[in-house]
């Protein structure tokens, strides 16, 4: 008997198959990604509300020690002066944030910078103080950011930064009617001014009402420059306007500026209380597409005064912490009335929910 063996033919995927798997597995990585994009930034947006959380509780410790919030422009416990600089609010809360070590290296009687030859250095030259100011600090930190230094200066290669500041208030001027003074820390209207020894009772339009501190991003660019690359964030940069006699804050100069940037990159560091750094205003809304403008007003000793917005790279707006303590994320299609309302701490206004 003849018994025989039938072939079976197999043939593998055609090169027509094998694109088509490939498209479809390409449409759903496509589908995925911003899915878990989003899911990321959610995350990231949730931990940047509890850094500001941990801030307000913060503060509301502080106060409760000294009977005021923390000082803003302080530098050594004398009045304000630009040349001195100034310890922003974030310094005086290592303490009441789990950085005791950090802040016991720091000597906030000092001035903030002195010249020691010809040489111009943070605390002049005392080592523990400027081994502080290197320390990153994660909740001075948001994490949708770049979180690492992005400038150094006054001696040293690297600073640490943040993208937290203090409210320093609308960046109207508030020295009575004096064109010069817009976006002056001096007297401003909000809770983190020059000097500022607020309590909890002067904020008579409500703390729940004014804002504490807000978001900005990290800086980027040259360090100073007359023209900015278009490969450059323009949120990330500031405008410089200079620092002659006379000259103010308006919005058509610093639509123009000369330069970009000076010296330093914004948010350079967490430990001084100037425009540049640790505080911001309410004068343009959150993520605004105008740029943020400075100057050194030397009228006024050649004090730093500035419009710098609120910002983040949280989609839609940014977070907000009240001088209750409460964190609200804030749109920035916001009203700009209503936003410079939020800054004051007695301009008695009516704020409506923003």
């Amino acid at each position: 008997m003849n018994s025989s063996k039938s072939l079976v033919s197999r043939r593998g995927f055609t090169l027509i198959e094998l694109l088509v798997v490939i498209s479809i597995i390409a449409v759903l990585i496509g589908l995925l990604l911003p899915a878990v994009q989003r899911a990321r930034e959610s995350a990231r947006r949730i931990q940047c509300t509890n850094n500001l959380k941990q801030l307000g509780l913060a503060v509301h410790n502080y106060h409760d020690v000294h009977k005021t919030f923390p000082p803003n422009l302080c530098p050594g416990g004398t009045a304000y002066n630009y040349s001195a600089g100034g310890w922003g609010v974030l310094a005086y809360l290592l303490p009441y944030i789990e950085q005791t070590n950090v802040g016991n290296l720091m000597d906030l009687s000092l001035p903030t910078y002195a010249t020691v030859g010809t040489t111009t250095t943070i605390a002049g030259g005392d080592v523990n103080t400027q081994r502080a100011v290197q320390t990153l600090i994660p909740l001075y930190l948001c994490p949708s950011d770049i979180g690492k230094p992005v400038d150094g200066g006054y001696g040293i290669t690297q600073l640490a930064p943040t993208n937290y500041c203090a409210n320093q208030g609308s960046g109207l001027d508030t020295l009575g009617g004096n064109v010069q003074a817009s976006g002056s820390p001096l007297d401003a209207d909000g809770v983190f001014f020059a000097d500022s020894k607020v309590r909890i009772e002067d904020i008579t339009d409500g703390s729940s009402n004014t804002a504490a501190f807000s978001e900005s991003m990290l800086g980027a660019g040259p360090d100073s420059a007359a023209t900015l690359p278009a490969t450059i964030d323009p949120r990330r940069v500031y405008g410089y306007l200079g620092y002659t006699s006379g000259l103010y804050l308006t919005e058509t100069a610093c639509a123009s500026p000369p330069f970009y940037n000076l010296s330093q990159r914004r948010q350079f560091n967490w430990y001084a209380g100037e425009i540049r750094c640790a505080s911001y205003n309410h004068y343009f809304t959150p993520n605004s597409k105008s740029m943020d403008c400075v100057l050194n007003a030397a009228d006024f000793g050649y004090t730093a005064m500035g419009w710098k917005a609120a910002r983040s790279l949280h989609p839609g707006g940014v977070n907000v912490l009240m001088c209750d303590g409460a964190v609200k994320f804030t749109s920035q299609l916001v009203n700009r009335a209503v936003w410079q309302s939020v800054a004051t701490r007695s301009g008695r206004e009516i704020v409506a929910d923003f």
